[in-house]
C-alpha cells in the first residue's frame, strides 16, 4: 500500500472556513476533515467515486472533491461542501 500526502487547496480551505464558521456542530465538521485526511492517505484511487475526472468522497457532514497526482503521491482536496444525510 502506497501512502499519499493529503494537501488542501486554498479554495478548499476557504470552503472549510466558511462551513466551520456557519456550523452548529463544529466538532462533527472537524471530525469529518480528520476522516478525509485519514482515508485519502491510503490509496486514494480506491476511495470515493469518479467525478468528472476528479474524485468525490463523502465523509458526512462533509463532501470533498479531490484530485490525485500519482507522480508526487499527492491527494489534493480541491473543494468542500456540507452534505446532510437524508431523513426517512
Amino acid at each position: 500500500m502506497t501512502i499519499y500526502t493529503v494537501v488542501w487547496h486554498e479554495d478548499a480551505l476557504a470552503d472549510l472556513a466558511g462551513l466551520w464558521t456557519a456550523a452548529q456542530d463544529r466538532q462533527a465538521l472537524t471530525d469529518a476533515v480528520l476522516r478525509v485526511d485519514r482515508v485519502l492517505r491510503n490509496d486514494p484511487n480506491s476511495k470515493g467515486v469518479d467525478f468528472y475526472g476528479d474524485r468525490l468522497l463523502i465523509a458526512s457532514p462533509l463532501a470533498v472533491i479531490y484530485t490525485i497526482r500519482e507522480h508526487d503521491r499527492l491527494a489534493e482536496v480541491l473543494s468542500a461542501i456540507r452534505v446532510e444525510e437524508p431523513r426517512l
